[in-house]
Order: structure tokens, then C-alpha cells, then sequence
């Protein structure tokens, strides 16, 4: 009972949450991962791509599935060039979808 009142608790929450907080929840869930090993999964198993320029980023497949969306950011460094930055993040759906699939495995 626990489980089904998280999965709607996130599956309704609109924020997205980055891939090492996703292996926090999962270890919570009594899943033994990390941040690195979630990340090598991810790759594994076309979540994410495996390498290149694009590497983390999330897969065309699971960007239509609405697991995974890309945040943009941009700083400008110490030399005064502007760095944009990309990050993976898990949203609501993808939270509940990876859960789901490391509670049945």
C-alpha cells in the first residue's frame, strides 16, 4: 500500500527531479543503486544515449515516452564566456515508470 500512495504522490507531482535524486528514491524503495550505476542502467538499456557529444542525454525514445526532458541552464565562467549547460532530468512520469520497473524486476 506504501508504494502505490508514492507512485501517485509523484506520478501527480509536475517537477522533475535529477537522475542521481531518482537513485536516492529507488534506494529508499530498498533498490540497490547509486547515482553512477542508475546512470550506466540508463545507457544500458537506451534511456539514455551512450555516448558523443550527446552522451546522458536523454534517447529520442525515452523523450517520447515523457520519462526524460532536457533543463537548459547558462552561467557565464571565470574567462567571461557564456557555458550553456544541459541536464537530464526524470519528470513525474518517469519517476513512476523507473519505480514500477525496478519494483517488478
Amino acid at each position: 500500500k506504501p508504494k502505490e500512495i508514492f507512485a501517485d504522490a509523484v506520478s501527480a507531482s509536475n517537477t522533475s527531479i535529477l537522475i542521481g535524486e531518482l537513485a536516492k528514491l529507488l534506494k529508499q524503495n530498498g533498490i540497490e543503486t547509486g547515482q553512477r550505476r542508475l546512470f550506466t542502467w540508463m545507457r544500458d538499456n537506451g534511456y539514455l544515449i551512450k555516448s558523443g557529444s550527446s552522451k546522458n542525454m536523454p534517447t529520442q525514445k525515452s523523450m517520447e515516452l515523457g520519462l526524460l526532458e532536457i533543463k537548459e541552464g547558462s552561467y557565464i565562467n571565470g574567462a567571461g564566456v557564456n557555458v550553456t549547460t544541459k541536464t537530464p532530468k526524470v519528470t513525474g512520469k518517469g519517476q513512476q515508470y523507473f519505480i514500477n520497473k525496478f519494483l517488478a524486476a
